[in-house]
């Protein structure tokens, strides 16, 4: 009997001692998971350069620093950009805008120098070139439309923009000119 007796307590403190094994080892896993979890949920900070491109050429950029809790929702937020390029800390996004930029509605002006369509900083009188399009043969230029760009001609909008380009098209030389 004393032989099962002491077979009863080596096999009782048998279990006990794997019991306890397993317990001490499910709480590590346990704290381990917490902690990354944790981490995993501490906000992230990245510098994001978002760079508008409007049909007129012109860039606009604009940098901000996001805190990033939730990267689904960082990318939700910017649906439609493109990923220009992206290193640690940093990404840079680029949108192709269908209008025409801001400063192009505000400054923008047509006008005519030495006989080619171009578009000025104000009006066509200061000289201050943004952009070259294309030689207008203006011996076919009705005098009025001759005059209006003389004059300049406001930008005010993208559909303005696109009709006084097609107009002048017509009168078009063929020769083109790099702006």
């Amino acid at each position: 009997m004393g032989k099962v007796w002491l077979l009863l307590h080596v096999l009782v403190l048998c279990l006990v001692g794997i019991m306890t094994f397993t317990s001490v080892t499910e709480s590590d896993d346990q704290a381990e998971e917490e902690n990354m979890t944790v981490m995993a949920q501490e906000p992230l900070e990245m510098k994001v350069t978002l760079e508008k491109s409007y049909m007129d050429g012109k860039i606009e950029k604009e940098t901000v620093t996001e805190t990033i809790s939730s990267m689904p929702d960082f990318w939700s937020t910017y649906e439609g950009w493109e990923v220009m390029e992206q290193k640690e800390g940093h990404i840079r996004f680029r949108k192709e805008m269908d209008d025409i930029s801001p400063f192009m509605k505000t400054y923008g002006y047509f006008g005519i120098k030495d006989g080619v369509l171009t578009i000025f900083e104000g009006v066509p009188i200061n000289e201050t070139v943004i952009q070259s399009f294309y030689h207008i043969d203006t011996e076919e230029l009705e005098s009025h439309l001759y005059e209006n760009l003389k004059d300049g001609i406001k930008i005010k909008t993208k559909e303005n923009y696109q009709q006084v380009l097609e107009t002048f098209r017509s009168y078009q030389n063929t020769e083109a000119v790099n702006s």
